[in-house]
């Protein structure tokens, strides 16, 4: 659908908002408040929210769990497509603690550096071997289709010990949930048919315990009684979705960013080891992943610079726009991979920072390693304004297609 690019009397701006530079943040947010202070918008999709764009300000908000909720029940909470009304089991990123912290600390080891760490062997093995197929069907191709899609399916399929006809479908259901613009009735369907092949996924480990990442839950919490199985269905189903295609958009990114500046891809080419992580970081930083959010409510009422958030009002905090705060990142608008200073938001911050950040960096950087040092010809196969990126209206932000030839 085509977003509502109408003014109202105290809300100019409307969110989302149509992207006039894909390389940029929208410049209504940019340009909205030449202060910076939080703002109020129309929601597309109905009523308004406070919008706050500041780096200070998302992260003393994210830092202070008694300050917003993330609870889409909850009164206030904003009107966008991808929240919900309904309770979700499991599904802590839509929940608040005393909920949100019972569920998450049942994935906390293993998502721990040391468990992301010893998954580095087998990361690196399925990037071989996926890699090695594109390359194999060259010279050229789309490496968003044939290899950065490919490798989080394979890697989350066996994280979760899921077989392999199951991977492509479950893909596409995330890909259904992803995207704004589709019905509620699209969205629901898609959803519904994930949970039904992580359920049975489930189930079968119920029936016969595996060493994966469900099995042991199963093995633990489940058995214990400290988990229900509908909670640990609702947990994987977020964990899958998360991760299938932001990882996808973080490789592809990155690989163009060093493309689009030889400069930046000669300095990667030549010290991968040092390179590779500062470029994964940047990329982040410069494109941030997340295009809509985090979206809360408030708690309480929230004074900033002026401005009083009522408590029960709407609030997005847009990533995007932080980590292009020229207070904390001087000239944002410069992707540069030796840029030193504050850390970016794109994972979030404090309690609801994404639990598989750690996992989502080692994939990336794995696999932007393995393009540059067994392509040392890539190059874009068309020119840089011909590379299509995702659209205004999908939750994340990634490129459609990347053609490369060497």
């Amino acid at each position: 659908m085509q977003l509502a690019q109408h003014e109202t009397a105290g809300c100019p701006i409307v969110f989302p908002a149509e992207r006039d530079d894909p390389f940029t943040p929208p410049a209504a947010y940019r340009d909205g408040a030449p202060d910076g202070r939080p703002r109020k918008v129309t929601l597309a999709y109905g009523g308004e929210a406070w919008l706050v764009t500041r780096y200070r300000d998302i992260r003393a908000l994210l830092s202070d769990d008694s300050l917003l909720s993330a609870d889409g029940t909850r009164e206030g909470f904003p009107a966008v497509p991808l929240s919900y009304r309904d309770p979700r089991p499991g599904v802590f990123v839509n929940m608040d603690s005393p909920e949100h912290t019972r569920l998450r600390r049942f994935l906390a080891h293993e998502f721990s550096a040391a468990a992301v760490e010893a998954r580095r062997p087998a990361v690196r093995e399925q990037v071989d071997r996926l890699l090695g197929a594109f390359i194999e069907r060259g010279p050229g191709g789309d490496l968003v289709e044939g290899f950065a899609d490919v490798l989080p399916r394979h890697v989350s399929a066996n994280l979760f010990g899921v077989r392999g006809d199951d991977s492509d479908f479950v893909e596409q259901c995330s890909r259904a949930r992803a995207t704004h613009d589709g019905s509620a009735a699209r969205r629901h369907a898609s959803g519904q048919k994930m949970r039904r092949v992580l359920g049975d996924l489930v189930a079968s480990k119920i029936d016969e315990p595996a060493d994966d990442l469900l099995g042991r839950l199963v093995a633990g919490p489940v058995a214990s009684g400290e988990l229900e199985v509908e909670e640990l269905v609702g947990m994987a189903t977020l964990l899958l979705a998360a991760s299938l295609e932001a990882t996808s958009c973080l490789i592809s990114l990155t690989t163009f960013a060093l493309l689009r500046d030889p400069e930046q891809g000669a300095l990667v080419r030549s010290d991968p080891a040092r390179w590779i992580r500062p470029a994964v970081d940047e990329t982040l930083r410069y494109w941030t992943i997340i295009q809509h959010g985090p979206i809360r409510a408030a708690k309480v009422d929230i004074t900033i610079d002026g401005e009083v958030i009522r408590a029960g009002e709407s609030v997005v905090l847009h990533l995007h726009s932080a980590n292009w705060d020229s207070a904390v990142y001087p000239e944002p608008e410069v992707f540069d991979i030796r840029r030193v200073g504050a850390p970016h938001l794109s994972f979030g911050h404090g309690v609801h920072r994404c639990l598989g950040a750690g996992l989502g960096q080692l994939e990336a950087c794995t696999a932007v390693e393995a393009i540059f040092t067994r392509l040392p010809d890539l190059r874009l196969a068309v020119p840089v304004e011909e590379v299509t990126f995702r659209e205004t209206q999908d939750l994340l932000y990634g490129l459609r297609t990347l053609p490369v030839t060497w």
